[in-house]
């Protein structure tokens, strides 16, 4: 048996130096996985920052095409072809209706239909 004892000390002893060695990589590992979570969560919020950004160069293009009260006519008129669609059952309705809310939101002051 004592052979046994020997062979089971030389495997634990050489688990323990591959354990040691690869300790480094492991640490480094979750370093990058730790980095990448980051910059995804970064990428993330640009995206979103992007976005708004967008938006709000939408709002100020619309708003030089398009002054206060003749945004709100344009609106006005949208609203009224909707409710004629909605009348007649068209399926066309909800994209107008899209159409609408999108407008809404160059009316912060304004409740939404």
């Amino acid at each position: 048996m004592h052979w046994d004892d020997e062979l089971e000390k030389r495997i634990l002893r050489e688990m323990e130096r591959r354990r040691q060695e690869e300790k480094p990589l492991h640490d480094r590992i979750n370093q990058l996985e730790a980095a990448l979570c980051d910059a995804q969560l970064k990428i993330r919020h640009l995206w979103e920052e992007k976005r708004e950004c967008l938006e709000r160069a939408q709002a100020v293009a619309l708003g030089g095409v398009f002054p206060g009260s003749e945004l709100r006519a344009l609106k006005k008129t949208l609203e009224e072809a909707w409710l004629e669609l909605v009348l007649v059952a068209s399926p066309q309705a909800e994209a107008l209706s899209q159409i609408i809310r999108l407008l809404e939101r160059y009316f912060p002051d304004q409740n939404p239909r």
